[in-house]
């Protein structure tokens, strides 16, 4: 069994302040499991307590110790990607080039954009890009 046992107080402090003030659920859940683990908290409760895996618990204590409250923060470009980037030229061509080609016929625009490009997207997925590229247009005009 391994815990966190020394926290100087100003560690203490900042674990409470993250957890006060965070907006983050995921990074606060982690700060409370630290500051209980220096309370006393066997790993075996805190699996109970945050319904995570015992490997998930060490995980969070080992990046605590490495880097703080840091490093119990989700690291950027984790998740799954976008099959349609509106920061793609490529994308955002493919798909207007559709619609010109096939007005009022979503279904063909949908068929020719999956014919095009590497992953298929769904109607919906499609929708909603087309939604945001026409609100980036709007926004610089």
């Amino acid at each position: 069994m391994r815990n966190v046992k020394n926290l100087t107080g100003q560690q203490v402090e900042q674990l409470r302040q993250t957890i006060r003030e965070s907006q983050n659920n995921v990074l606060k859940k982690r700060c409370q499991c630290v500051l209980y683990s220096y309370y006393g908290l066997t790993v075996s409760e805190l699996m109970d307590m945050f319904a995570v895996d015992r490997r998930s618990i060490y995980n969070w204590m080992n990046r605590w110790q490495e880097d703080g409250v840091q490093g119990l923060m989700d690291k950027p470009g984790r998740g799954l990607k976008p099959k349609l980037n509106p920061d793609d030229q490529q994308h955002v061509e493919k798909v207007i080039q559709a619609m010109m080609s096939f007005p009022k016929e979503p279904r063909q625009v949908l068929q020719q954009i999956n014919h095009q490009l590497p992953k298929p997207v769904s109607q919906d997925t499609l929708r909603r890009f087309v939604k945001k590229i026409s609100r980036i247009d709007s926004m610089a005009a």
